[in-house]
């Protein structure tokens, strides 16, 4: 058995024994509160499909408690969006289909083997109150009658993460997902138990905010509405309970197709510009507004109208804002979007980051007193060398999501799907799904549903959550310096990250430049 390390940096792949990173040993560098993290393949294992391992430590690390995984290959099976003409360097790493460690499952007493190749994932908490220095140690496996060891040197620096989040980061996540996948009751113990074991991994990766609702309507024979606002209430003590601190509140309307312009607001989806939908918001925002005024909530909501306006219902979008704002002035408005013409509509916007790319000059004016700036990805932008979170991009895709924020000023992110699966995908043999968004279809990208794992009897993680969460804590890295130096922190982001299209994607360039950033906070710290 041969052990090789490979930094947190790339992705994984069964049939691959080589790569950039790839080393007998591991050198790790980290800031306190941080992970210290790398990946260990093991090859030439024995032709089963299951084998008993042990994973001990010895050295400086032994004590601080590491979390130790087994990488699950996942199946790509495509490369939707993709053609060989519209490839960029690095994009696809894979032309499909291909396997790739994506999931990470807490180790057990066995490994599973894929045609003689496994792999482990290791994470060790470094203390916020660590002594700055080099802590050296060993990783020793053993898987039958193999053994290897891999000496691993984690270099801990001055630096220090905050333990508050200063990036608002919002990842879909469905309860009712939840449910189907592990097949439990709706509203049971065991599934609260679950739900709860997936937000603590959203947050572990510093997501801070979550989509809200639960407010029943009904309506009586005069016509007037009352609503029910004790089950929102319930969500919000739970998500606050956990960690979360912002909501975005499910949005006012929707479309039924993207070529109208109409938009549909209420349970009984009544169009928005007529008396019927204008007397059911009447009753109903004035009602929200008093919840939030009387919990105390109002600056921590954020409310949707209508996600993802378009030219078609631009127009009926701007006057459902201007009629929100009628009856809950000091409520802030947010929503995905292109660049379409709402201009004044919204007080948060949130483009896609190829959309912010293309039009940054019309983005960046609509900054004001109350106005931010945020960006979001999904199934697009795909091609063109915008960044994504896609399984048959680069692992760094994912990890540059948030120097974005940093070098545009962006305080937000937002993407639809932290495991949000097709009906009847197997998001580990099948993560190119169909998907229905109103009168739309399309094939998505491998990794766009989700990036958390249904696995047996609790939820997996993915190497790409991981990822997310080495890129939220640079971003608060980078702004931690630019409070002392500014133009030391661009610079250093400019050498990884020069634009949503222009990242650098050699593992071992991307590992000199978060080195740096470390050393340059730590001297200020230091000094």
């Amino acid at each position: 058995m041969q052990a090789l390390f490979v930094s947190a940096y790339e992705f994984t792949y069964p049939d691959v024994h080589q790569y950039p990173s790839g080393s007998d040993h591991g050198e790790i560098h980290v800031a306190r509160g941080s992970y210290a993290c790398g990946q260990v393949l093991l090859t030439g294992l024995g032709p089963g499909t299951e084998a008993r391992v042990t994973v001990s430590w010895s050295g400086a690390l032994a004590g601080w408690g590491a979390e130790l995984y087994e990488l699950v290959a996942v199946h790509v099976e495509g490369n939707p969006g993709l053609t060989p003409a519209a490839a960029t360097p690095g994009c696809p790493t894979r032309w499909a289909p291909f396997d790739v460690y994506d999931c990470v499952r807490p180790l057990t007493s066995c490994l599973h083997p894929v045609q003689g190749t496994a792999a482990l994932y290791f994470a060790v908490p470094v203390p916020p109150e660590a002594i700055p220095g080099t802590y050296a140690g060993r990783l020793e496996v053993a898987v039958g009658d193999g053994r290897a060891a891999v000496p691993l040197a984690v270099q801990v620096y001055a630096a220090t993460l905050p333990g508050d989040e200063s990036l608002r980061l919002i990842v879909g996540f469905h309860s009712a997902k939840v449910a189907q996948y592990h097949q439990v009751v709706p509203g049971s113990i065991a599934h609260r138990d679950l739900d709860t074991a997936y937000l603590r991994l959203l947050r572990r990766a510093r997501q801070n905010m979550l989509y809200i609702s639960g407010v029943t309507a009904t309506r009586d024979a005069a016509g007037r509405y009352s609503f029910d606002f004790t089950e929102l209430a319930s969500q919000v003590d739970y998500y606050r309970s956990l960690g979360f601190r912002y909501f975005q509140m499910a949005s006012v309307g929707g479309r039924r197709s993207w070529h109208e312009p109409t938009i549909l607001v209420g349970p009984e989806q009544l169009p928005a510009m007529g008396y019927e939908a204008y007397q059911y918001l009447s009753q109903y925002l004035p009602a929200l507004r008093r919840f939030l005024l009387d919990r105390d909530l109002m600056q921590v909501f954020t409310l949707g109208v209508a996600d993802e306006p378009n030219e078609a219902n631009a127009t009926e979008f701007r006057a459902l804002c201007g009629l929100v704002r009628k009856f809950i002035p000091e409520i802030r408005l947010l929503d995905a979007l292109s660049f379409v013409p709402v201009h004044g509509a919204l007080d948060v916007w949130v483009p896609l980051n190829a959309e912010y790319d293309r039009h940054q000059a019309e983005f960046e004016s609509f900054r004001g007193d109350r106005d931010e700036i945020w960006d979001y990805v999904c199934c697009g932008p795909r091609g063109d060398g915008y960044i994504n979170r896609f399984m048959d991009y680069p692992l760094l895709s994912t990890r540059y999501l948030f120097w974005g924020n940093y070098r545009y000023h962006l305080t937000g992110h937002l993407h639809w799907a932290a495991n949000c699966y097709q009906p009847g995908q197997d998001p580990f043999t099948s993560n190119c799904p169909e998907h229905h968004n109103a009168d739309a279809t399309c094939i998505l990208p491998p990794g766009d549903t989700h990036i958390v794992y249904p696995g047996e009897g609790e939820p997996w993680m993915s190497i790409r959550l991981e990822a997310q969460r080495g890129s939220a804590e640079d971003y608060e890295l980078l702004t931690a310096l630019a409070r002392w130096d500014r133009a030391a922190a661009d610079a250093i982001c400019a050498r990884g990250f020069r634009s949503f299209r222009d990242v650098e994607y050699d593992p071992t360039v991307f590992a000199a430049v978060h080195r740096d950033l470390l050393v340059a906070l730590s001297a200020r710290v230091a000094g």
